[in-house]
């Protein structure tokens, strides 16, 4: 009798859960932000081991990878359990991003306990509305709670879910087990739960965490007449809005579902779009699904001046996107996000004026990336601004030369006169002014520019267990490499360093693996040459030699140092042209004899000199450290001769 009267109180508490209507939630602001906060059960029986059932692990952050490529929560709390909480790491906006992809592939199952109920009250307990925004839990875990502490003292199922107290009205949790049953003490306490439900999943299978039940969370809309697609086809949907929609309507047409709006919308209009609880098998207490949506539509946010501008992005150039904002949006207050490394942006608004300018220049833009910078306004979700694309080329800036330290006074001697100082001061500053005058006035000449130190030599590269790539000089210094976790990339472009050019490499699942080495650079690991298509282990120091004089361990390029190597010259006409594997640049001839390294700043082709003669340009001058060559040929051009439309430069000293 009692437990049948227990049952009907769940079911009535079930059912009372999921009459829900269709509204906005009242007595606060709403949500502006996601937040995806995944606890992950790294016990080793998620890899099959001791009871597991099956090796599921790497799937299981794969449908996790997955998820944040899709989703792209603004923020990300990755929390890991065994024997309770064991790690704990957030992360803003971190889809694509090196540092979230390096944790979620170094996350190993290796743990012997499962203290799921205690994991989870430590997870749920730091977590808040207060910050804006709407949250999504995913338990993940293939086992039962098994935490051994004394009778009385282990935290229930209850506990764990009561401990996120400071949650909003939109945040939901779902407790996924894979290939294993959720215990009773569990069910009853999702049941009697107000924003927590459960799945079970079949041994050794992986759930799509955006699939069917799932949806959760906050979409931008930025063209009403097709909604982001939140919701399988069939979906039935409702609509609930707020004072500044009324009259708005879902509208369904070959599937897509569209929205019909009242008359013009402030950017930022919340609405809640709604679904009903899923039918599918394996849900426990089963919510029904609610999604807010923020409406940005075209014109109602930010409109762009300059469609026809220029944004391929290169090293040291700017791409400039100029805007004009809605009424009641203030550009000086907005934040410029999105931009990822090897970018620097900037928002140039005036105090009071709408048209403002957000100018994105490339420090080291990945070539062929594209990037999506957005805008976040004061309690508006992000909005996205036109992408750019990373092209190769350009010139690296140089750091910003420090201000020279200032120079402190002379002691004064104590009882010596300050008068003889100033005349002997005033006397010299007249005997030079008359040398001056008497020499024709002739104009200071300016002390050359110190020439640089070239940075040493890179000798070695280290493959870490964590799977960062250093670099290694002659003197042992080693300097870490932004590697990307994702897709191959070229080691000369990311770290700078000319004679690395070429030499490309992408992360696999066992080590590195080798993509390209140039015919003139050799990479050995220990005794034995590494070739095309090897794999590095984790850990391994590799090293890295000069085969050919077409490369140099470092010449000081200067300005030229984003080129890479080799250097070859083109000719046309009065202009020289210097092309490397990454870009070129172009410089017209006019003086009679042009010092190629002075006119470009390359301390490496300083007495490099050429000089018109008609339609030529004749090679003048070459330094013992360089050769000139026609491409194709082996001997050298000497002075005097012309150049061809094709040449190379050699190095033939470091």
């Amino acid at each position: 009798m009692r437990r049948t009267a227990l049952l009907c109180a769940l079911l009535l508490t079930s059912a009372a859960a999921q009459e829900v209507t269709c509204a906005l939630p009242e007595g606060g602001a709403l949500p502006t932000r996601t937040r995806a906060v995944f606890v992950l059960d790294t016990s080793g029986s998620m890899r099959g081991m001791g009871d597991g059932q099956a090796d599921i692990f790497e799937r299981v952050k794969a449908s996790i990878g997955a998820y944040v490529r899709q989703q792209r929560p603004d923020r990300v709390d990755l929390l890991t359990f065994d024997s309770g909480l064991r790690s704990r790491r957030s992360f803003t906006q971190p889809a694509g991003t090196a540092a979230w992809n390096a944790a979620l592939a170094n996350l190993k199952a290796d743990g012997k306990n499962t203290y799921l109920y205690r994991s989870l009250q430590g997870a749920l307990a730091p977590l808040s509305a207060a910050q804006g925004d709407v949250t999504q839990v995913f338990v993940l875990t293939d086992g039962i709670d098994n935490d051994t502490r004394e009778a009385g003292r282990t935290v229930t199922p209850e506990a764990a879910l009561a401990a996120f107290r400071e949650r909003g009205p939109l945040d939901r949790l779902t407790y996924v087990a894979l290939g294993t049953d959720i215990p009773p003490e569990a069910q009853a306490a999702l049941q009697r739960s107000t924003y927590a439900s459960g799945l079970t999943v079949p041994v050794g299978q992986v759930p799509d965490l955006t699939g069917a039940g799932l949806e959760g969370g906050l979409r931008v809309v930025t063209d009403p007449a097709q909604l982001p697609p939140i919701f399988a086809p069939g979906t039935p949907l409702t609509l609930g809005v707020g004072p500044d929609l009324q009259g708005a309507k879902l509208q369904a047409s070959s599937g897509q579902w569209a929205l019909a709006l009242p008359g013009r919308v402030p950017p930022g209009t919340p609405a809640l779009l709604c679904a009903p609880p899923p039918s599918g098998a394996g849900w426990i207490a089963p919510r029904p699904r609610q999604v807010l949506l923020r409406l940005t539509l075209p014109g109602a946010g930010l409109t762009w001046l300059n469609p026809g501008a220029d944004r391929a992005l290169r090293a040291g150039e700017d791409v400039v996107l100029r805007l004009r904002a809605a009424p009641g949006l203030n550009p000086a207050a907005a934040v410029l996000g999105g931009l990822g490394s090897g970018v620097r942006g900037v928002v140039e608004a005036r105090r009071g004026a709408r048209e403002f300018a957000v100018r994105l220049t490339g420090l080291r833009p990945q070539p062929g990336v594209t990037l999506t910078p957005t805008l976040t306004f004061p309690g508006l979700p992000a909005l996205a601004l036109p992408s750019v694309q990373g092209a190769a080329g350009g010139r690296v800036p140089e750091p910003a030369t420090p201000p020279p330290a200032p120079t402190r006074e002379a002691p004064r001697q104590e009882g010596r006169p300050v008068w003889p100082v100033l005349l002997t001061a005033l006397l010299g500053g007249g005997l030079l002014a008359a040398g001056v005058f008497v020499r024709g006035r002739r104009a200071p000449v300016a002390p050359p520019a110190p020439r640089p130190a070239p940075p040493p030599a890179v000798e070695g590269l280290t493959y870490r267990e964590d799977r960062t790539l250093s670099l290694v000089s002659a003197q042992g210094d080693v300097t870490g490499v932004p590697t990307p976790l994702g897709g191959p990339f070229d080691l000369g472009q990311l770290s700078s360093v000319p004679h690395l050019s070429g030499l490309r490499a992408e992360q696999h699942r066992d080590g590195l693996r080798i993509l390209r080495i140039p015919p003139d650079l050799e990479v050995s690991q220990g005794a034995r040459l590494v070739k095309v298509g090897d794999v590095i282990r984790p850990g391994t120091l590799l090293g890295v030699a000069v085969a050919r004089r077409a490369r140099a361990p470092h010449p000081p390029l200067g300005e030229l140092a984003g080129l890479g190597l080799p250097l070859a010259l083109h000719v046309g006409g009065h202009q020289v042209r210097l092309r490397g594997p990454y870009g070129e640049h172009a410089l017209g001839l006019s003086a009679p004899v042009t010092d190629l390294g002075r006119v470009l700043r390359a301390p490496a082709l300083e007495e490099l000199a050429v000089s018109l003669s008609g339609r030529d340009v004749l090679l003048l001058r070459v330094p013992d450290h360089l050769q000139v060559r026609a491409a194709g040929e082996a001997s050298a051009l000497r002075p005097g001769a012309a150049l061809p439309a094709h040449a190379v430069i050699d190095f033939l000293k470091g």
